[in-house]
């Protein structure tokens, strides 16, 4: 069995709340991040991905855009952290200088739109965890 294939069997089963504004975006990453995952719900903003994670909290992994309308991404992972201390957030961002935000709030920053190798770096990650 490949390496990634390995990675994929050993992170499908981690549930992922995915958040972003923009419906293209939220379409095309939510059909690449169910090639990894088993379950994969789908945010349109920030507020909506809290009261979706209030209503079931056993996500592992949210992935969310930073810059949204209603709510952010930034304040988003606040409240979960609040919630769920141990949650795995990765941050996506359109913008071209990749900073590293609070690492309180997330665990990866990745360049919007997600690739094949940043899956891959983020399977290794989860698969640290699991």
């Amino acid at each position: 069995m490949s390496d990634t294939k390995l990675l994929k069997e050993k992170v499908k089963d981690l549930k992922v709340l995915f958040v972003d504004d923009e419906l293209d975006v939220r379409n095309g990453t939510g059909v690449f991040l169910r090639k990894f995952f088993d379950e994969v719900v789908v945010s349109s903003d920030g507020k909506e991905a809290l009261d979706t994670f209030k209503e079931d909290k056993n996500f592992d992994v949210l992935i969310t855009d930073i810059l949204m309308p209603v709510m952010d991404g930034i304040d988003l992972a606040k409240e979960i952290r609040k919630i769920s201390p141990n949650m795995f957030i990765i941050f996506l961002t359109a913008s071209r200088g990749i900073k590293d935000y609070d690492k309180e709030l997330s665990n990866i920053t990745l360049k919007k739109p997600l690739s094949f190798e940043d899956m891959i770096f983020v399977m290794k990650q989860l698969g640290e965890l699991s």
